[in-house]
Formats: structure tokens, sequence, C-alpha cells
């Protein structure tokens, strides 16, 4: 059984649940950077509300060339990785998503031959990640996000390489379409996808929420998640009325479930 998450930030979180989703999915920097009495309080506030929070993104709050930056330390993100992990597990995060298109951009013809320094940032992740019983979900970006790993076949060598037990991949359709990768990936790697995010994936630079007669055929890609049991998030800019920005989001889903 699908469950249906909408991303948003603190704020958001008790509207996303009143909207009727199943869960929240909320940014890891914005939790990362509160203070010890704001975190206590929002630590406070999510045990009393009871409403789960699987999947944490963006992991880093980097927006510009990192990885692959001659003269990049492991090391320099080890503090901030470790104190992320640990504060996101205390609020339930299960899955870290790791996106972070302009982090990981290739500066150069020679920035592949410094994959290894990615790969080894990508072991330390997993190792602190999974001290706390967490996953690391890579996220394949669109040609207009990133210019490295813009789809799940890429993403799998990565992972590949990396050879730790709890990373794996998540397939969003924006970057599907941006990328041109067909959704027969979906089938082909159901293995190692363990999430899924969805918008209006025409828009840009706005993310739009879908909703059935949006002008986009979403059926071709939930074809492809017949088998799939596990999450899925609208990950679109945050709505101006989450109520109808749910209803849009349930109506679609179940359309296009009962659809397969």
């Amino acid at each position: 059984m699908i469950k249906l998450g909408g991303f948003g930030f603190i704020k958001d979180y008790d509207e996303i649940k009143r909207a009727g989703f199943d869960y929240a999915e909320l940014d890891m920097p914005e939790i990362e950077a509160l203070g010890d009495k704001e975190f206590d309080s929002f630590l406070a506030h999510v045990k009393e509300t009871a409403f789960d929070i699987p999947n944490g993104a963006r992991i880093l709050p980097i927006t510009e060339p990192t990885f692959f930056v001659p003269g990049f330390q492991v090391s320099s993100l080890e503090a901030y990785v470790r104190s992320s992990c640990a504060k996101c597990a205390k609020a339930g995060i299960k899955n870290i998503l790791f996106g972070n298109g302009k982090a990981r951009w290739l500066i150069d013809e020679d920035s592949l031959s410094r994959e290894h320094v990615f790969v080894d940032f990508l072991r330390m992740l997993c190792d602190i990640a999974g001290g706390q019983g967490q996953r690391i979900l890579i996220e394949p970006l669109g040609p207009k996000y990133s210019n490295y790993m813009n789809t799940v076949p890429e993403a799998a060598r990565v992972i590949e390489l990396t050879d730790r037990p709890n990373l794996f991949v998540m397939a969003d359709l924006r970057h599907f379409v941006w990328s041109g990768e067909s959704f027969d990936d979906l089938v082909k790697y159901r293995d190692i996808i363990k999430h899924i995010h969805v918008d209006f994936p025409l828009s840009w630079p706005e993310r739009r929420w879908p909703k059935l007669g949006d002008g986009y055929n979403y059926q071709s890609f939930f074809d492809r998640l017949k088998d799939y049991d596990g999450t899925l998030t609208i990950e679109a800019d945050v709505p101006d009325d989450w109520q109808a920005a749910g209803k849009d989001a349930r109506e679609l889903l179940d359309t296009c479930i009962r659809g397969i």
C-alpha cells in the first residue's frame, strides 16, 4: 500500500496532518538549525501529535559546488552530518534523502577523476546514518538541477561503488521527465527504489502541485508502481491552501492507482 505524504517545513507540519496526508516530509537543515530549546519544543510537539516524519529532505544546506572541488575534505562535513542525523533520528526520520544537486556539481572535465572523494563522503554518511538506524536515499536529479547522477541507473552505479547496505535510491517524476529517463526503470530497479516524489513535472522554475486535468498524464508513471509498497511524497512548492492541495493529491493518487 502506498502511503501519501506532503513536503513542507516545520511551520507546515500541523497543516500537512490536517490536510489528510499519511505523513510529513520535512527539510533536514531546518531541523538541524534549531537551538536546543526550539528543538526540544519541536520534538515534544511531534511526540504529542504522533504524526510521522519518516523522510527527511536535503541532508545538507549547501547550494554551491562542493564534492568535486579540488581540496574538498570529507572530514569537513562529519560533525554536521553526525549532529543532523542524530537530531532527525529523534524526530523519527528513518530515510534521509540526498539530493543537493549543486553540491555534487561536476565543475570541469577532470571532476570525475575525483569521484572517489564523493564515494568516500557517501560511505561516511551511510556509516553515521546507519548508526542511527537510518537509510540514505540518493535522488537522481534532472539536468537543470545537477550534471551528475541524473538517472536511476547512474545512481545505481554509485551505490555499487559505495558498497553500503543502507544506501538506496529514490525516484522523482519531475527528474525522470527532464532527464528523458524511461519509466521502465521504476520496474527494473524496484528493489533499490525506496521512496517516490511526484509533482506537476512540466513547470519551471515553480513546482506546481499535481492534480487531475492539469495537462499531464500521470497514469503511465503510476502503472510502473503497481508492485510498489512504500512512501510517495508530493514534493512541490508549499501551497497556500493545504486542504485543497491535499484533496487534489488524494484524488490523483486514488484515480491512478485504481487505473492500474
